[in-house]
């Protein structure tokens, strides 16, 4: 996050996932509470959610997400 525009990552939130920053991140400790989503070598579990969410919403396959979030 840029830190010249501290509500940058607020306004990529609602624009790539329709919610808001604190909703993503309450649903993103729903799913490591509930559901036991954990950080992995590779990717954490933010990016997992954020890879999720991308694929609801637009039906990418997870190769065009690699692409997006890399």
């Amino acid at each position: 996050m840029d830190p010249r525009d501290p509500d940058g990552y607020e306004s990529r939130c609602m624009t790539n996932f329709r919610m808001s920053k604190i909703v993503f991140t309450s649903l993103l400790r729903v799913f490591e509470t509930r559901y036991n989503l954990q950080t992995s070598r590779h990717i954490s579990s933010c990016e997992m959610l954020k890879f999720f969410l991308h694929i609801l919403g637009t039906g990418a396959k997870v190769s065009q997400c690699r692409e997006r979030f890399q």
